[in-house]
């Protein structure tokens, strides 16, 4: 897959704001994250993995579940990204933002914007593989890649975001709102 060097800039800046986000963010509550009932390092089922590109999954988003919210929360937003995928700033798998704040799980299956099952009002920005909502792990072979699902407990009910948002402008946003993140990190390669 080529890339541009704004599509590389875009993705390398949502990276670094995510990783100091996630750091900054990390003491602020007690978020927790539960990906499927997977624990951190497990492997990521096959049911979860992109359907394309030389894999066969059946690319279906996995339920995500969260609770511990700090009190003042106002809404969530949602990322996965493979941080070994081999480009600037690694491979964006989901985006979803403007979860509503008594939002406290999304069903298998919510990362198909087709399906519309998306609370109300959230948005699913382009994925990595050019396309809305959820876009499942396919990695070069050779070795496994590290999946990292990020909840952001925000102060804001709205972040000003539409489904064409650049990345990096959504992460801006969400470094200016967040109160508190968790994550869960999960693998998969072959």
């Amino acid at each position: 897959m080529k890339r541009n060097f704004l599509m590389v800039g875009r993705w390398s800046a949502f990276c670094v704001a995510a990783a100091m986000l996630t750091r900054a963010a990390a003491g602020a509550g007690t978020l927790q994250i539960q990906v499927s009932n997977l624990r951190s390092n497990e492997v990521i089922p096959q049911k979860y993995v992109y359907n394309r590109s030389g894999c066969s999954g059946e690319n279906v988003s996995p339920e995500v579940r969260w609770s511990g919210a700090p009190a003042s929360t106002n809404g969530f937003a949602l990322v996965v990204w493979d941080q070994d995928a081999p480009v600037s700033g690694g491979f964006y798998h989901w985006v979803i933002l403007n979860l509503p704040r008594n939002t406290t799980r999304l069903a298998e299956g919510v990362g198909n914007v087709s399906g519309r099952q998306a609370p109300p009002g959230a948005v699913q920005l382009i994925n990595d593989w050019g396309g809305p909502g959820y876009g499942g792990p396919c990695p070069p072979s050779g070795r496994q890649h590290r999946y990292h699902f990020i909840i952001y407990a925000l102060g804001v009910d709205q972040l000003p975001v539409t489904e064409k948002t650049r990345i990096s402008e959504a992460a801006a946003q969400i470094r200016k709102n967040a109160l508190a993140s968790a994550e869960v990190v999960l693998v998969y390669g072959h």
